[in-house]
């Protein structure tokens, strides 16, 4: 489908995400529907992404922001360095986003705010709506007293988009990262609270600092009560997650502002894809009765293969019903040449999800939600291992959803590999939960959701 010139008629979408891939992959995909629903978008981000988003017909506003430069770390394992300096888990994740997130928040409000102003100048009528990835968080200070954007005498309409699980306190659940399943009996919903009390009271102050001092710094008018894991999804005119409700454990107290749209459909294989000359053993490896197993860490923990895709190559070494393919996360990436690559395994440095998973019949991942979408989107049954950032909290969702045996640590043994793939290969109820769930989350058809939440928004008589 072409690209056609946007109508004058709909509002001006500014699509804006914190600057690193698991947040702006998404953002790009609706960015792109949008565009096709002949909406002008523009798009604030930094030069490295260019490419990407004029091919999309959207408009570059750049910021002179990246990961590194708001973290002050640059070079290939930059976002590891970090992580590495803090516990897994709770710690780990409240130091991630105090660190990262927050300390960095004003470049992004700045950004935007700027944005806001040239387009307003620009055309002085046209009603915007900023789309915006919810960790990004530019426009939160303005619900919290910081001054208009100049141009502006009331805010725009946003809407904003979770790429990853929800993470809100809630009366049924325990605090995320703690793995817990959800409970909304009257004892555990007494159990709930006095963890998440605890929570706030005690891991939770760094981040409770850190996000007062940010809000003051953006011109916040008064400091900031309340939970900022749950102020990501209430700021918002609409918040969506990128999950259909099963998917998620079930919480009776979500603000009326939240909705499911359902995971995004497949975004297609680039022509320009090049594929390993052993490609048509994984294409017509089910013609020959193999199972292909395909094993990624994805595209942010990259840095020791030891964790995840040396165990999943070793675990099924050998075998002549199993085809392993393992995709490094990078571009140009290579695996220790010391390590003897088995027989029944291909390795390669990057491969999309898309051109891999309809191929696989099970799915070897470290539990990134975007590996967990897009698993439900190829109907293709996982074994996950993962406890940094959210994806502890990933794993133990896919795994009470029902599609994926879950191995419950970040650096899982070979014989822990082996007997997840195993338990999945024996067991057809993954495959078929993951085939309700693909189901499920394809006739929700979340780009057209989206599209709607958005266009709600949207003033007459433009």
């Amino acid at each position: 489908m072409g690209i056609m010139e946007p109508d004058p008629k709909k509002p001006l979408l500014l699509f804006t995400s914190f600057p690193a891939e698991g947040h702006t992959g998404p953002l790009l995909a609706i960015a792109k529907h949008m565009v096709l629903q002949n909406y002008p978008v523009v798009y604030v981000s930094n030069l490295s992404r260019k490419d990407k988003i004029t091919s999309l017909g959207a408009e570059l506003i750049e910021a002179e922001y990246g990961f590194a430069e708001m973290t002050g770390v640059d070079g290939d394992a930059e976002e590891q360095i970090l992580l590495e300096a803090v516990p897994v888990r709770i710690k780990r994740q409240y130091s991630l986003l105090a660190d990262i997130v927050f300390n960095s928040m004003g470049q992004r409000v700045d950004a935007v705010e700027s944005a806001l102003e040239l387009l307003r100048r620009r055309e002085p009528v046209r009603q915007i709506i900023v789309v915006e990835d919810i960790v990004n968080m530019s426009t939160m200070p303005y619900r919290h007293g910081r001054a208009l954007p100049a141009g502006f005498d009331k805010m725009p309409k946003t809407v904003g988009i979770s790429t990853h699980p929800l993470m809100r306190h809630s009366r049924d659940t325990g605090p995320f990262l703690l793995g817990l399943p959800p409970d909304a009996t009257d004892s555990g919903r007494l159990r709930n609270t006095a963890l998440n009390d605890l929570v706030v009271l005690g891991p939770m102050q760094p981040l409770l600092e850190a996000w007062a001092e940010a809000m003051l710094k953006c011109g916040c008018a008064t400091v900031t009560d309340g939970n900022p894991i749950s102020a990501m999804y209430d700021y918002h005119d609409a918040t969506l997650m990128l999950c259909s409700p099963s998917l998620e454990y079930p919480m009776s107290d979500l603000p009326s502002r939240l909705h499911f749209v359902g995971c995004l459909p497949h975004r297609g294989v680039d022509s320009k894809t090049v594929y390993p000359g052993w490609w048509p053993e994984v294409s017509q490896a089910h013609t020959r009765g193999i199972k292909a197993v395909f094993v990624s860490q994805g595209t942010f923990n990259i840095k020791d293969m030891n964790e995840l895709i040396i165990p999943t190559l070793t675990a099924l070494a050998g075998r002549e019903d199993v085809l392993v393919i393992a995709t490094l996360g990078a571009k140009g990436a290579q695996l220790d040449l010391a390590y003897p690559v088995p027989a029944n395994a291909r390795v390669t440095d990057y491969i999309p999800y898309d051109a891999i998973l309809p191929y696989t019949s099970v799915f070897v991942s470290n539990a990134g939600y975007g590996a967990f979408g897009h698993a439900v989107m190829n109907g293709v049954p996982a074994v996950f291992a993962g406890e940094t950032e959210d994806k502890l909290e990933v794993a133990k969702r896919a795994e009470w959803a029902g599609f994926a045996y879950n191995v419950d640590t970040q650096t899982p043994s070979p014989e822990q590999v082996r007997h997840g793939v195993d338990t999945v290969l024996a067991n057809d109820a993954y495959k078929k939960r993951a085939l309700e769930l693909k189901e499920e989350n394809e006739a929700m058809d979340a780009l057209t959701r989206i599209e709607s939440h958005i266009a709600s928004f949207a003033e007459m008589n433009l």
